[in-house]
């Protein structure tokens, strides 16, 4: 006895009287407890034999762990948390249901630590007890059921109806269970199918792919250069609208000595003679050039007798006769073979093709020499060799389908260029992603600040050229107009460029009857082929493009075009270039033959070429 009270102090002492009766409202107390970072397992606490014993179920091994605390050793952690006995209890039984406990380590010992916020912290140490259940029994499963009983006692038919409840809520979980099993047998070998199917499916799609690009590498045999310069085929693989007809460009031959006339004649240049030949051909191409300055020049003979090359010498004639292949030391080479590939790149369209480009091209030429607009605006030679160039490339690789076609039916086109000017930005894009190659790079002499300047007037004649754009750009020109001051700063230049080749690309109303009619049948053929892709694809038919309208509507739109758009447009640029006023009275002499019916008579027949 005299051991057991000197290793236990409390031994013999009288109990404080606080102490016991704060002990006697610890009661029972159950909670989960943290051990380690997720695993929980059971804790209990509760007033035994003038103390408190605590037990925490390890949930790995199952083991007991227990631990007796004595009013000596609860009055230490009373002063350690500077409480008193109310508030100690009241702490350790409102603490343990936020308690988290140590994994044991060592294996025997396991430290319970409770805390409450802003308050002080206990730690008590629990021994390993094994597999011993009497303190389990004893202070968490005796009192728990207990407390069940009581409670179940108290308002047993509430409770029987809860326990009847989770009967038929186990039963159906059950049977849902057991239907979940059946379908996942099943579903799963469709998903396994399905997964194997997707991989299938796109093991074939990388297979056509690359079959698609090898055909389209042997088919358009004059981008293989370009194809070269990336490993998967150009920057920009462009998809038309899938309603154009496929193209399979062809590369016109060169009249090589039509070519040295031109070269002899505006270079001076007499090296490197061609072989002498009895083929007079070159001798039908220039009697046709020598009239490249006149307003009446007839594109469609120079395209029968170059044999689908007007293109390719008009623009190779101009560019000697303006001296710029002289001036930018343009390799002759190189040239060639720019004008081949961008004349191969224009579609066989019924009338946006190669020779409206070439059209388009000896008008502006006419415009700026002979209409006075070079003098006029002081034009150099970076802005003469953007205008003929963009006046050749405008409608490059335009696929028969208006910007209105690509936007109605959400284009591939329409999509990547945002709606705006979408075909001009076509065109533009495709000729500066060609000349990428060196083998094409008609730019490759000229200075950075050459070709920068070259570029950016190109990009704003081009652009020009939307109809969509051009109530903005006439105004524009006609507020500028009413300035009457000089014209010559880089902005008004580039305006009078955009204005002469909008002028150029519409001036078919203002040409002699005979072209006039011959270029009404083309756009009359191109504007029914949409109209009837249209009709194909249940989209109403866009403004005169029925052609079950055409011996009525036809007239109408090209007279209505004349009235609102070409003639205001020739007007106000006569202003600017007197010596193209003439051409507003070719205009109206071909819409009042329209009034009479005898140019509308010849339009509805089919095209000459």
């Amino acid at each position: 006895a005299a051991a057991a009270t000197a290793a236990d102090p409390s031994q013999g002492k009288a109990s404080d009287p606080v102490y016991e009766n704060e002990l006697k409202g610890l009661g029972n107390v159950f909670a989960k407890v943290s051990v380690g970072k997720e695993k929980q397992c059971f804790a209990a606490m509760a007033a035994e034999n003038k103390g408190v014993d605590i037990v925490v179920v390890h949930p790995a091994s199952g083991d007991a762990f227990h631990g007796s605390f004595n009013e000596s050793s609860l009055a230490m952690k009373k002063e350690g948390a500077k409480a008193t006995w109310g508030m100690l209890f009241k702490l350790m039984k409102s603490g343990l249901r936020k308690a988290t406990s140590k994994e044991p380590n060592p294996v025997d010992t396991l430290t319970l630590v409770i805390s409450v916020e802003k308050g002080p912290t206990l730690t008590f140490a629990l021994k390993n007890k094994g597999k011993d259940a009497g303190p389990i029994h004893r202070l968490l499963l005796g009192p728990y059921i207990q407390a069940y009983e009581k409670i179940k006692a108290s308002d047993d038919t509430k409770y029987t109806k809860i326990e009847l409840d989770m009967v038929v809520k186990r039963a159906s979980i059950q049977e849902a269970e057991h239907k979940l099993s059946l379908l996942q047998t099943e579903v799963e070998p469709m998903i396994t199918s399905s997964k194997q199917a997707l991989e299938d499916a796109r093991a074939a799609k990388e297979q056509c792919d690359g079959v698609r690009k090898r055909i389209r590498r042997l088919k358009y045999a004059q981008n293989k250069d370009k194809d070269m310069l990336y490993p998967d085929g150009p920057s920009v693989y462009i998809l038309h609208t899938p309603h154009h007809k496929e193209q399979a460009p062809q590369v016109v031959p060169c009249n090589l000595h039509a070519m040295f006339w031109i070269k002899e004649k505006y270079g001076g240049d007499t090296s490197n003679p061609p072989p002498a030949t009895q083929d007079t051909a070159h001798d039908a191409i220039i009697k046709v050039l020598d009239k490249v300055d006149d307003w009446d020049f007839d594109i469609f003979a120079l395209q029968k007798v170059t044999n689908g090359g007007s293109l390719f010498m008009m623009t190779y004639t101009l560019l000697y006769k303006y001296g710029l292949v002289q001036h930018f030391n343009i390799k002759e080479q190189t040239m060639i073979n720019f004008l081949q590939a961008m004349e191969s790149g224009y579609h066989p369209n019924p009338y946006h093709n190669s020779t409206h480009a070439a059209d388009v091209l000896q008008i502006t030429h006419f415009i700026i020499s002979t209409g006075g607009l070079k003098s006029a605006v002081g034009l150099t030679n970076n802005d003469c060799l953007a205008a003929l160039l963009s006046a050749a490339i405008h409608d490059y690789d335009h696929p028969g389908f208006n910007n209105n076609f690509h936007i109605r039916t959400s284009a591939y086109l329409a999509i990547l260029y945002n709606d705006r000017s979408v075909l001009e930005n076509l065109h533009l894009s495709q000729i500066f992603d060609l000349v990428k190659n060196p083998k094409y790079n008609i730019f490759a002499s000229l200075t950075w600040d050459q070709y920068k300047d070259v570029r950016d007037t190109m990009l704003e004649m081009v652009l020009a050229t939307d109809m969509g754009m051009h109530a903005k750009i006439y105004q524009t020109f006609r507020r500028r107009l009413a300035e009457e001051k000089e014209w010559t700063s880089k902005e008004d230049q580039r305006l009078a460029l955009s204005i002469v080749i909008k002028m150029a690309d519409i001036s078919n109303c203002c040409r002699p009857p005979h072209l006039y009619a011959e270029w009404a049948k083309r756009i009359a053929a191109e504007f029914y082929n949409q109209g009837d892709t249209e009709a194909r694809l249940n989209l109403p038919i866009s403004p005169f493009m029925d052609r079950r309208k055409d011996k009525v509507e036809f007239a109408k739109g090209q007279i209505s075009f004349m009235n609102y758009i070409v003639i205001p447009l020739f007007e106000s640029g006569a202003q600017l270039l007197p010596k193209v006023l003439f051409t507003v009275d070719v205009a109206k002499k071909n819409k009042s033959d329209l009034l009479g019916g005898g140019t509308a008579a010849a339009i509805t027949a089919a095209p000459s070429e």
